[in-house]
Parts: structure tokens; C-alpha cells; sequence
């Protein structure tokens, strides 16, 4: 499905696949972000020039969407009950695989539950 030509020591299931398209971060920067948050190297599998070069993107995307959130909700759209509803995705999909959530092989999440998540996050939208 992705084409980084990277085989990260994060390997990505089901949900975290669904995230990954759906979000503004490239599976190459979740993976950068992961690794250097959970301090593991890279490997050298991309040059020190683009690992840098994708670092520097990695954190420009991250402060506007912090950004981002700051203002729609100074501007309502996006209120305490979506932040609630965002928090309480977060803990079912944790408490569906606590430890195992980022190993393929360990935990299947049924298109029902994508399903329902990708609903609720259309719901929660206001714009």
C-alpha cells in the first residue's frame, strides 16, 4: 500500500494503516516520529541529509496542528466535546491491544470498527 521503500521497526496494522491515510503525516514521518520518540535509530536506510530533511518537515506539520487545533477551537470549531470524544477513541482503541497495537500480526480490528470511528470523526466535524 505505501512506498517508502523503508522497513521501519514500526510495522503498522489495520487501525494505524486507517490513521495513516487519513491523517497529514506521510507513514515515512510517522515512522521518523515514532523511532526518535522512542529513541531508536533509523537504521540508515535514507540518507542522513533526507532523515534530517524529513525531521525538520515532521516538526513544522506537528506545530500547525497543534496550531491548527488551538484555533478551531478559539474560533469553535471545535468545542470540549469533540477533545472528549477524540480522548475517548484514543482509550478504546488502547484498551483493544495496550501493548500490541503497533504489531500486525497481534491484533485484528474489524472494518466495523474503522467504520464506526471514521463516522463519529465525520459527526465531530463542523466545517
Amino acid at each position: 500500500m505505501y512506498s517508502t521503500g523503508i522497513d521501519d521497526e514500526l510495522e503498522f496494522n489495520y487501525i494505524l494503516d486507517f490513521f495513516i491515510q487519513k491523517n497529514l503525516f506521510t507513514k515515512r514521518q510517522i515512522s521518523i516520529i515514532y523511532n526518535k520518540k522512542n529513541l531508536h535509530h533509523f537504521k540508515n536506510k535514507i540518507s542522513p541529509g533526507a532523515y534530517y530533511r524529513q525531521v525538520k518537515q515532521c516538526k513544522i506539520k506537528y506545530e500547525r496542528l497543534i496550531y491548527t487545533i488551538l484555533l478551531f477551537r478559539l474560533i469553535n470549531l471545535m468545542d470540549s466535546n469533540t477533545m472528549n470524544i477524540i480522548e475517548s477513541i484514543v482509550k478504546q482503541i488502547g484498551s483493544l491491544s495496550q501493548q500490541d497495537l503497533h504489531h500486525k500480526n497481534n491484533i485484528t480490528i474489524p472494518n466495523d470498527i474503522i467504520r464506526v470511528i471514521d463516522q463519529i470523526v465525520k459527526k465531530t466535524s463542523k466545517i
